[in-house]
C-alpha cells in the first residue's frame, strides 16, 4: 500500500493545535481542553482536501530543552512526527505574540524540515493583521492567520498545503480495508501502550509508569505474515465517578468510540491485580457492541509461577466470573515481548470465526436434540415450545428461534443455549446474540414441535 502525504501540526502547549485538527478531519476526535499539555502522542487521522487525501497528524506540544520526563518524551515524539511529514505546520498564538518558547522551537523546525508553513491561530480580531510581522522574527517565513475555532482562514492555509505536496509527484494511494481491526483497552496502566510498542516494534506511544498517559485512542499500523492490522490503542477506562477532569471524559468516549470500529478488542489485566467491577464493564460495552473479545493476563514475566499456574488462574477466573466462560485468555509480557505475536495470531482466529455459518438444517437438528435432552421448564398457562431455530445473515453469531411465548424463556435456558453453541460450533471469543420470536398460532397447532412439514420455519416467519 502506498503512503499518503504527512501533514504534521506542531508548536508549544496550548496554541490549539487540536482544535485545527479537529477542524480539517471535520470530528471531534483530538482530545480539546484549556489545560496546556492535553495531547501527547501523535495522533493520525485520514482527511482529504479539494480531491486530495492525506494523513494529518496531531502532536503534543514541543518542548524542546526540559528534561522533565513526560515533557521529554512529548518532545521525542514531536521529532519522529516531523521526520515522517512531507508539510510540517508550525502553529503559534496571535494573542500572545512570538514567545521565547516560540523561537526555540522555530529553531528546532528550522533545523529539521524546510517545508514548515507559520500558522498564526486565534487571529478572530481584525487588528490582528497589525502584529502579524512581529513572527517574522521566527524566521519560519510569511505568518498565515487562521481561528481554528471559527474556521477562519483554513481553506486558504490548506491550499497552501496542497501545493506544497504537489511540488513533490506522488502515485495514487490504494485505499483497502485492514485485514484486522484490534482495538487495546483496559483500566490505566494495564500495559497497553507497552503492548503497541512491542508489536510495532517502535516507541509509537508515549509509555509512563502513571496511570492515565494514554489520554487518546491513537490508529497505527503494521503486516503480520503479509496481512494488515490497525492497532487501536485507547485511553484507559475508568470508573464515571473517577472521571473528574473534562479531558478524561472526552478520552473515555473515545474509547468507546474505538471499540465501536474494530473487529476484535483486546483487554489488558495487570496479573499482579485482579479482575474488578471495571473490567466486566467494558467487556459488556464489548459484547453489546457485537465485537470479539480476548483477555491478556500481562506482566506474566513479574509473576510467580510453575507450570500450571496459568491453567489454575484460568479455571478459577472463569468458576468466578461467568461472563468470561468462553472468552479465550492468554497469558503475556507486553515489556519482554512474551506472546505478544500470539496475540495478532488469537485475534485473527476470533475473527474467523466471526464470519463462520452453520448450515441451517444441521443447527436446528441439533437444537431440537438439545431440547428432546433438556426441555424448557414447564409452564403450564403459556407453555414454551421450540418450533425452528437457525443462523441468520450478520457480521457476528446471531441465531434465532422461533418460540411460543418468547417473553417466558428462562434466564437460565438462555445461557443452556449458549453455552452448548459455544461448546458445539468453537464460537469462543465472538459475541453470541440471541434471538427469540414469536410464530404464527395457526403453524404452532399443526406442527408443536417441528416447524413445517419439512422440519423448517415458513419463509415467511423468517
Amino acid at each position: 500500500m502506498l503512503s499518503k502525504p504527512v501533514v504534521s501540526i506542531v508548536g508549544r502547549p496550548n496554541v490549539g493545535k487540536s482544535s485545527l485538527f479537529n477542524r480539517i478531519i471535520g470530528k471531534r476526535i483530538a482530545v480539546v481542553d484549556d489545560f496546556a499539555g492535553v495531547t501527547r502522542d501523535r495522533n493520525y487521522y485520514s482527511a482529504q482536501w479539494s480531491g486530495v487525501p492525506f494523513l494529518i497528524v496531531d502532536t503534543g506540544g514541543l518542548i524542546p530543552n526540559v528534561h522533565e520526563a513526560m515533557p521529554e518524551a512529548i518532545h521525542d515524539q514531536v521529532n519522529i512526527a516531523i521526520k515522517e511529514s512531507d508539510v510540517v505546520l508550525f502553529m503559534v498564538d496571535a494573542g500572545t505574540g512570538p514567545t521565547d518558547l516560540d523561537l526555540l522551537v522555530a529553531k528546532q523546525l528550522r533545523r529539521i524540515s524546510e517545508r514548515v508553513i507559520l500558522v498564526v491561530n486565534k487571529a478572530e480580531s481584525s487588528s490582528v493583521i497589525f502584529d502579524l510581522d512581529s513572527f517574522r522574527s521566527l524566521g519560519i517565513g510569511t505568518p498565515h492567520p487562521i481561528s481554528a475555532l471559527h474556521g477562519k482562514g483554513v481553506a486558504d492555509l490548506l491550499d497552501l498545503v496542497l501545493e506544497i505536496i504537489s511540488r513533490e509527484p506522488t502515485e495514487p494511494v490504494e485505499e483497502a480495508e485492514p485485514d484486522l481491526k484490534l482495538t487495546i483497552i483496559g483500566r490505566p496502566n494495564a500495559g497497553k501502550s507497552s503492548l503497541v510498542n512491542k508489536l510495532l516494534g517502535q516507541n509509537r506511544m508515549i509509555v509512563d509508569d502513571k496511570p492515565g498517559t494514554t489520554r487518546d485512542a491513537i490508529d497505527s499500523e503494521l503486516e503480520y505474515n503479509g496481512r494488515r492490522v490497525t492497532l487501536i490503542d485507547t485511553a484507559g477506562l475508568r470508573k464515571r465517578a473517577r472521571v473528574k477532569q473534562d479531558m478524561e471524559y472526552y478520552s473515555n468516549l473515545r474509547a468507546l468510540s474505538s471499540i465501536e470500529r474494530c473487529d476484535v478488542c483486546v483487554l489488558m489485566v495487570d496479573v499482579n491485580g485482579e479482575i474488578g467491577v471495571q473490567d466486566l464493564r467494558i467487556l459488556k460495552r464489548v459484547i453489546e457492541m457485537h465485537k470479539g473479545v480476548l483477555l491478556c493476563w500481562n506482566k506474566w514475566d513479574l509473576k510467580e509461577k510453575d507450570h500450571r499456574t496459568f491453567d489454575q488462574l484460568v479455571e478459577e477466573t472463569r468458576r468466578e466470573f461467568m461472563e468470561l466462560r468462553w472468552v479465550p485468555m492468554l497469558s503475556i509480557s507486553a515489556l519482554t515481548g512474551q506472546r505478544v505475536n500470539t496475540v495478532i495470531e488469537r485475534a485473527f482466529k476470533i475473527k474467523e470465526r466471526m464470519g463462520f455459518r452453520v448450515p441451517s438444517s444441521e443447527f436446528e437438528n441439533q437444537v431440537f436434540s438439545w431440547i428432546r435432552a433438556h426441555p424448557h421448564p414447564a409452564i403450564p398457562e403459556n407453555p414454551v415450545r421450540f418450533l425452528g431455530a437457525r443462523q441468520i445473515g450478520a457480521p457476528y453469531p446471531l441465531f434465532r428461534f422461533f418460540v411460543t411465548n418468547p417473553d417466558e424463556i428462562s434466564p437460565g435456558y438462555i445461557r443452556f443455549l449458549s453455552n452448548k453453541i459455544y461448546e458445539i460450533y468453537d464460537f469462543e471469543g465472538c459475541p453470541l446474540t440471541l434471538e427469540f420470536r414469536p410464530i404464527k398460532k395457526k403453524y404452532f397447532e399443526v406442527h408443536q414441535f417441528g416447524g413445517t412439514p419439512d422440519g423448517g420455519v415458513p419463509e415467511e416467519e423468517m
